[in-house]
């Protein structure tokens, strides 16, 4: 039996890709699996994929045909994740430089065939989960899959239905991770606010929330993914009123024309939208709010695209995301006629991103005057003498940047007291203040 057995890992996509690829380095960690930072040296790569639009398709495909030129002969390449999910038959066809493959919600089969190949008995003891990013953060994942029809969506043909966890296994994790020095726990799912429908047979996110953020109280607690529909008025004054709730709101509207909004067979139209909007200034003024846009859905008009650009100018997200219209095989809207040109599209998204700055830049602006906490993650690359993190406001490798150019950092990642000396979009430049 060959020992130190040397595991490179590569996770591409989404935080909810991550969450699944923790668990399964967790797993070989506990066999006692190495991990191996460099391809050359390992004896297996594993790259989870994601396979939700055609730029994540082409990331993934890219970083195989590299890594099979990177590692040597005799190591192992093994392929998890959505992209497998979605496309197996034509994996196993085109891509014959992969030794093994196996899709969402199965990722533990990779490590059954390590095992079997390098002869290593399952360890007995209990597997603990491999948190990849920043110690001081976590993601926890509340449920699985999707019940809503978005035509542009094919995430439900890949995850599936609705799958919720039960409250208690959910506090069971949060536990574990608190345990072992997180200090901001990030709420993830395909949709959070469904959270508990299918188990429940209602939505149940508040009474989780409340049940963590009482039991956990010395924790942070940052929700992602809150459709409008479910951005009721009752979860906005629970985040505003609860001390260990990040005052952060992601709310992805997709856009804000009613026709269009239609097409893509969104839950929410512009009433709603704007009620959600209006209603987290209202109750909640201090929170930051981001969301997210598709730019050239099929039969998108001028006066659609000037739809979105007057409610980023009206309602001024703190952040925002603009992205391209991509053409899915097996999302209804595939069938769709009426195209946008791409170069109509790049247009108004550039229109967009440009407005879109001044109102980041505007909020980031103001906390030049208003104290706020930062974490520290690194330092910089480039220049050792500057920290690299981000404030709280900043949701992770999603809100720009911050860098401390004034400040010790004694406290490991923190939390830090700081102030903004310098906006330089989307990123932040602070210093921090004394008697932290």
């Amino acid at each position: 039996m060959k020992k130190n057995i040397k595991i490179s890992y590569v996770s591409l996509g989404c935080a909810k890709n991550q969450v699944d690829f923790e668990y399964l380095i967790g797993e070989l960690s506990a066999d006692g699996f190495i991990s191996e930072t460099n391809p050359a040296k390992c004896d297996a790569v594993i790259i989870n994929t994601c396979g939700f639009i055609e730029p994540a398709v082409k990331e993934a495909v890219d970083n195989i045909l590299q890594m099979d030129n990177i590692i040597s002969k005799k190591a192992k390449l093994i392929v998890t994740g959505c992209m497998v999910e979605r496309y197996k038959q034509e994996i196993l066809k085109e891509l014959p430089e992969i030794d093994f493959i196996t899709g969402v919600g199965k990722l533990s089969e990779a490590a059954d065939y390590l095992r079997e190949i390098f002869h290593i008995e399952k360890s007995s003891s209990e597997i603990k989960r491999a948190v990849t990013n920043s110690p001081y953060y976590a993601y926890v994942k509340i449920s699985e899959g999707c019940n809503n029809l978005c035509t542009f969506c094919v995430i439900p043909s890949i995850r599936g239905k609705l799958k919720s966890r039960t409250m208690e296994d959910i506090e069971k994790e949060v536990g574990k991770l608190v345990g072992d020095g997180v200090q901001e726990i990030v709420i993830i799912s395909q949709d959070t606010t469904q959270y508990g429908l299918d188990i429940y047979g209602e939505e149940k996110l508040l009474p989780l929330m409340k049940n963590l953020t009482s039991k956990f109280e010395n924790t942070l607690f940052r929700m992602l993914y809150l459709n409008p529909e479910g951005v009721r008025e009752d979860v906005i004054s629970f985040v505003a009123e609860t001390k260990n709730v990040v005052k952060y709101f992601e709310v992805p509207v997709q856009h804000a024309s009613d026709k269009i909004l239609t097409k893509m067979g969104r839950a929410s139209d512009r009433n709603t939208i704007d009620n959600v909007f209006n209603n987290i200034r209202r109750l909640c003024p201090d929170a930051f709010i981001r969301t997210t846009f598709i730019i050239g859905f099929p039969g998108e008009t001028d006066d659609d695209f000037m739809e979105v650009y007057n409610f980023i100018s009206t309602m001024k997200p703190d952040f925002a995301g603009f992205f391209p219209y991509y053409k899915e095989e097996g999302s209804i809207a595939y069938n769709f006629n009426d195209d946008v040109d791409k170069k109509i599209v790049s247009k108004r998204i550039a229109e967009l991103q440009k407005l879109q700055k001044k109102n980041t830049s505007s909020r980031l602006k103001e906390y030049k005057k208003k104290e706020f906490i930062c974490f520290v993650d690194k330092v910089n690359d480039d220049f050792e003498f500057i920290l690299e993190g981000r404030a709280i406001f900043q949701a992770p490798d999603t809100d720009g940047k911050l860098y401390v150019t004034d400040g010790i950092a004694d406290k490991g990642s923190g939390p830090y007291k700081c102030i903004v000396n310098k906006v330089a979009y989307p990123d932040i430049y602070v210093t921090f203040l004394e008697n932290n």
